[in-house]
Protein backbone atom coordinates (compact mmCIF):
# COMPACT_ATOMS: atom_id res chain seq x y z
CA UNK A 1 0.00 0.00 0.00
CA UNK A 2 1.39 3.56 -0.87
CA UNK A 3 -0.09 6.53 0.93
CA UNK A 4 1.22 10.11 1.51
CA UNK A 5 2.35 13.18 -1.08
CA UNK A 6 5.78 13.90 -2.24
CA UNK A 7 7.17 16.85 -4.08
CA UNK A 8 10.03 16.26 -5.72
CA UNK A 9 12.29 18.09 -9.41
CA UNK A 10 12.76 16.28 -12.02
CA UNK A 11 16.06 17.10 -13.06
CA UNK A 12 17.38 18.58 -16.88
CA UNK A 13 17.80 15.14 -18.55
CA UNK A 14 13.73 14.02 -16.85
CA UNK A 15 14.75 12.05 -14.18
CA UNK A 16 12.76 12.48 -10.54
CA UNK A 17 13.47 9.98 -7.60
CA UNK A 18 11.06 8.41 -6.27
CA UNK A 19 9.43 9.05 -2.38
CA UNK A 20 11.74 7.09 0.01
CA UNK A 21 8.12 5.57 1.55
CA UNK A 22 7.70 4.49 -2.06
CA UNK A 23 10.53 2.96 -2.83
CA UNK A 24 10.56 1.27 0.28
CA UNK A 25 7.24 -0.35 -0.82
CA UNK A 26 9.05 -1.17 -3.74
CA UNK A 27 12.01 -3.14 -2.52
CA UNK A 28 9.44 -5.29 -0.55
CA UNK A 29 8.23 -6.60 -3.53
CA UNK A 30 11.06 -6.58 -5.09
CA UNK A 31 10.44 -4.83 -7.94
CA UNK A 32 13.31 -2.58 -9.52
CA UNK A 33 10.97 -1.07 -12.24
CA UNK A 34 7.48 0.92 -13.37
CA UNK A 35 4.67 1.12 -15.50
CA UNK A 36 3.85 4.69 -15.99
CA UNK A 37 1.38 6.29 -18.45
CA UNK A 38 -1.23 8.74 -19.21
CA UNK A 39 -3.81 9.15 -16.80
CA UNK A 40 -6.82 11.74 -17.38
CA UNK A 41 -7.98 12.90 -13.93
CA UNK A 42 -11.06 15.47 -13.80
CA UNK A 43 -9.98 17.60 -17.08
CA UNK A 44 -6.56 17.37 -15.83
CA UNK A 45 -3.45 15.40 -16.69
CA UNK A 46 -1.08 13.44 -14.69
CA UNK A 47 0.79 10.36 -15.10
CA UNK A 48 -0.03 6.59 -13.27
CA UNK A 49 2.95 4.65 -11.72
CA UNK A 50 2.51 0.71 -11.24
CA UNK A 51 4.16 -1.69 -9.96
CA UNK A 52 4.51 -4.61 -12.28
CA UNK A 53 2.69 -7.05 -9.88
CA UNK A 54 -0.03 -4.48 -9.95
CA UNK A 55 0.22 -3.62 -13.55
CA UNK A 56 -0.31 -7.05 -14.17
CA UNK A 57 -3.32 -7.23 -12.03
CA UNK A 58 -4.67 -4.56 -14.51
CA UNK A 59 -3.68 -6.24 -17.20
CA UNK A 60 -5.60 -9.39 -16.25
CA UNK A 61 -9.01 -7.50 -15.67
CA UNK A 62 -8.72 -5.65 -18.43
CA UNK A 63 -8.83 -9.28 -20.37
CA UNK A 64 -11.97 -10.02 -18.50
CA UNK A 65 -13.79 -7.21 -20.66
CA UNK A 66 -15.32 -7.72 -24.15
CA UNK A 67 -12.14 -6.98 -26.22
CA UNK A 68 -14.45 -5.22 -28.74
CA UNK A 69 -16.57 -3.19 -25.64
CA UNK A 70 -16.23 1.09 -26.77
CA UNK A 71 -14.74 1.76 -23.49
CA UNK A 72 -12.42 -0.99 -23.39
CA UNK A 73 -10.72 0.16 -26.38
CA UNK A 74 -10.43 4.16 -24.47
CA UNK A 75 -8.97 2.54 -21.70
CA UNK A 76 -6.75 0.36 -24.06
CA UNK A 77 -5.55 3.18 -26.11
CA UNK A 78 -4.85 5.77 -23.87
CA UNK A 79 -3.56 3.99 -20.71
CA UNK A 80 -1.92 0.81 -22.44
CA UNK A 81 -0.88 1.87 -25.50
CA UNK A 82 0.60 4.89 -23.26
CA UNK A 83 2.46 3.26 -21.01
CA UNK A 84 6.38 2.68 -20.68
CA UNK A 85 8.35 0.06 -18.65
CA UNK A 86 10.92 2.47 -16.65
CA UNK A 87 13.89 0.87 -14.47
CA UNK A 88 14.21 2.46 -11.17
CA UNK A 89 17.95 3.05 -11.36
CA UNK A 90 20.51 2.65 -8.27
CA UNK A 91 19.60 6.28 -7.12
CA UNK A 92 15.75 5.46 -7.04
CA UNK A 93 15.10 7.56 -10.01
CA UNK A 94 13.02 7.01 -13.05
CA UNK A 95 13.45 8.57 -16.55
CA UNK A 96 9.88 10.00 -17.41
CA UNK A 97 9.77 9.93 -21.11
CA UNK A 98 9.68 12.91 -23.20
CA UNK A 99 5.91 12.51 -24.32
CA UNK A 100 4.51 11.10 -21.01
CA UNK A 101 5.78 14.67 -19.43
CA UNK A 102 4.13 16.63 -22.11
CA UNK A 103 1.23 14.80 -21.71
CA UNK A 104 1.18 15.74 -18.17
CA UNK A 105 2.08 19.74 -18.24
CA UNK A 106 4.76 18.26 -15.76
CA UNK A 107 7.48 21.62 -15.16
CA UNK A 108 10.47 21.02 -13.22
CA UNK A 109 8.50 20.96 -9.71
CA UNK A 110 6.05 17.99 -9.33
CA UNK A 111 4.37 15.91 -6.50
CA UNK A 112 4.00 11.85 -6.09
CA UNK A 113 0.22 11.48 -4.93
CA UNK A 114 -0.55 7.58 -3.34
CA UNK A 115 -3.13 5.95 -4.60
CA UNK A 116 -3.71 2.59 -2.72
CA UNK A 117 -2.11 0.30 -4.88
CA UNK A 118 -0.49 2.87 -7.54
CA UNK A 119 0.49 6.47 -7.44
CA UNK A 120 0.12 9.15 -9.74
CA UNK A 121 2.98 11.71 -10.53
CA UNK A 122 1.24 15.64 -10.85
CA UNK A 123 2.58 18.67 -11.79
CA UNK A 124 2.65 20.41 -8.87
CA UNK A 125 0.51 23.64 -9.26
CA UNK A 126 -1.76 21.47 -11.44
CA UNK A 127 -2.25 19.12 -8.56
CA UNK A 128 -2.65 22.04 -5.99
CA UNK A 129 -6.00 23.08 -8.70
CA UNK A 130 -7.51 19.69 -8.16
CA UNK A 131 -7.02 19.35 -4.19
CA UNK A 132 -8.70 22.72 -3.80
CA UNK A 133 -11.58 21.33 -6.02
CA UNK A 134 -11.89 17.78 -4.46
CA UNK A 135 -11.42 19.94 -0.76
CA UNK A 136 -14.37 21.15 -1.99
CA UNK A 137 -16.27 18.01 -3.13
CA UNK A 138 -15.52 16.41 0.21
CA UNK A 139 -16.76 19.88 2.42
CA UNK A 140 -20.52 17.85 1.49
CA UNK A 141 -22.29 16.24 3.94
CA UNK A 142 -23.26 13.66 2.27
CA UNK A 143 -19.81 13.09 0.41
CA UNK A 144 -19.06 10.22 3.46
CA UNK A 145 -22.81 9.11 3.20
CA UNK A 146 -22.27 8.88 -0.92
CA UNK A 147 -19.04 7.21 -0.45
CA UNK A 148 -20.28 4.05 1.69
CA UNK A 149 -17.57 4.57 4.72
Amino acid sequence: MFSGRFDHSIDEKGRVSIPARFREVLQRENHDRLYITNFPHEGERCLALYPPSQWDTLNAKLQTKPRFDPLVQVFETLIIGGAHEVPVDRQGRILIPTNLRDYAKLDREVTFSARQDHFQLWDKKILAKVLKATEEKIMDPEFFAKLGL
